[in-house]
C-alpha cells in the first residue's frame, strides 16, 4: 500500500503536479505550485515509512486520514477514485491495528534518535 504513495509522491514531484495545481485553485487554495509539491513529499516520505514499517501506527494513521480526505474533498465527483481511496483508508487503519510484522525496520520500535520522530 505504501507502494502507491511513493509511486503518486515521486509523480508529483517529477512534473506530475501540473495535473495537481488546476484542481487546488479551483479549491481557492493559495500557493497550489508550493503545495503541489508538499503534497508529493508528504506522499513519498509516507509512503516510504510504510513500506519500511516505520513507525506504522503514525504512518499508517496519517496516510489513512489523508486518503479519506482525498476522497471526500478531491475525488467527489469520481466515483471509482473515491471508492479506490477509501478502500485504501481501511488498508491503512488495519496495518496501524495489527502492527509491523516481523520484517519491519528496527521491528516497529525505533531506538536511539529515531525513536524521536515517532
Amino acid at each position: 500500500m505504501g507502494g502507491c504513495f511513493i509511486v503518486w509522491g515521486v509523480m508529483k514531484l517529477r512534473g506530475g503536479k501540473a495535473k495537481l495545481v488546476p484542481v487546488l485553485s479551483a479549491m481557492g487554495l493559495p500557493d497550489v505550485k508550493a503545495l503541489a509539491y508538499l503534497v508529493g513529499l508528504c506522499e513519498l516520505v509516507g509512503g516510504v515509512g510504510v513500506v519500511l514499517g516505520y513507525p506504522l501506527a503514525t504512518f499508517s494513521v496519517l496516510l489513512g486520514l489523508w486518503c479519506v480526505v482525498t476522497a471526500l474533498v478531491a475525488h467527489k465527483g469520481d466515483t471509482n477514485q473515491m471508492l479506490a481511496h477509501t478502500g485504501l483508508c481501511g488498508g491503512f487503519f488495519g496495518l496501524a491495528a495489527a502492527g509491523p510484522g516481523a520484517l519491519a525496520l528496527f521491528g516497529g520500535h525505533p531506538q536511539g534518535v529515531f525513536a524521536m520522530l515517532s
